[in-house]
């Protein structure tokens, strides 16, 4: 945390201020009259209250993060619950947010105040940046102050889920054309689920569809398939690497809804990692810490590469 704190802008209006009631108080002190000595000293002690106080409920102001989610995707709020010890201003600064009062009102000492983020980038955050600022106790002039929040646990903020790429490594039927990845026709029953796309028309469950009035189709026991790798080498442009992050994770999520098992080969300030991933969750913490380099070859099976 920081602790100076600074007056807002524009500045020229406090010394301004400050200017004309110094001379005020000044020649009210050699006038001799004693009812505009008394004028010119109040005038010139409610100005310095106004325009220095500020600074001293700021400096002694506390404001703490009491929860925050572990997860959020770029481009979207994600909300935390602060506490302060006054009324201030708070506007978020990284990840950017929007502007808002917190601090005890009437009535509620201790109110459990939201901070709304909106991150424009991927990535992980253990901490949060933000700007206080007030004008107690005259609102004569606004003091402001920069802090470093930590969170009670690290933020991964995951890509969006972008349009699915074809993977490099495709498998083609008899006469040379491609196939999708639609799930396998060969196993036992296990139940209905609801109609995807990629399932065959073949495996409708029509009594079940009849009974719930939406298309069913039989759920099968499949046997064990060798993984997808989908190998992330991000770019070192921010933009370029943002796009191919969703990219990356829009296909391993239609890797997943199709039943595939999935690895995912990135590059971490740790080094390179190759794991797999069951869900989007996952995957998207894996891609909000991966960094630009160059990722290790992942071993046989399947690969793909957004």
């Amino acid at each position: 945390m920081t602790r100076w704190v600074r007056p807002a802008r524009p500045i020229a209006p406090i010394v301004v201020s400050v200017a004309v009631l110094g001379l005020w108080w000044l020649v009210a002190h050699n006038g001799g009259a004693g009812w505009v000595q008394a004028l010119g000293d109040i005038a010139f002690g409610a100005l310095s209250v106004g325009l220095l106080g500020p600074a001293f409920f700021l400096a002694r102001s506390r404001i703490r993060v009491v929860r925050a989610p572990t997860d959020g995707t770029a481009g979207r709020p994600i909300e935390i619950h602060v506490q302060a010890s006054t009324r201030l201003r708070v506007r978020a600064v990284d990840p950017l947010g929007e502007a808002i009062f917190v601090g005890p009102t009437r009535g509620d000492r201790y109110p459990d105040d939201r901070i709304t983020l909106r991150p424009a980038r991927r990535g992980t955050h253990d901490s949060v940046t933000v700007e206080i600022a007030t004008a107690a106790p005259f609102a004569l002039q606004w003091w402001g102050r920069r802090l470093v929040l930590p969170l009670p646990a690290v933020l991964h903020v995951a890509p969006q889920c972008g349009r699915p790429d074809r993977p490099t490594a495709h498998r083609y039927d008899d006469n040379g054309e491609s196939t999708h990845w639609s799930p396998s026709d060969v196993g036992q029953p296990r139940g209905a689920r609801p109609y995807r796309s990629g399932d065959s028309r073949r495996q409708v469950h029509w009594r079940a569809t009849a009974h719930t009035g939406e298309l069913m189709v039989r759920e099968l026991e499949r046997p064990s398939a060798e993984p997808i790798t989908v190998t992330v080498e991000l770019p070192g442009d921010p933009d370029e690497a943002e796009r191919m992050a969703e990219r990356a994770l829009g296909t391993v999520a239609q890797l997943l809804d199709r039943g595939s098992p999935v690895l995912l080969a990135t590059t971490e300030p740790t080094g390179s990692v190759t794991a797999p991933v069951s869900d989007r969750r996952s995957a998207g913490r894996r891609l909000a810490r991966a960094v630009n380099g160059p990722t290790a070859p992942a071993s046989p099976g399947g690969a793909g590469s957004p």
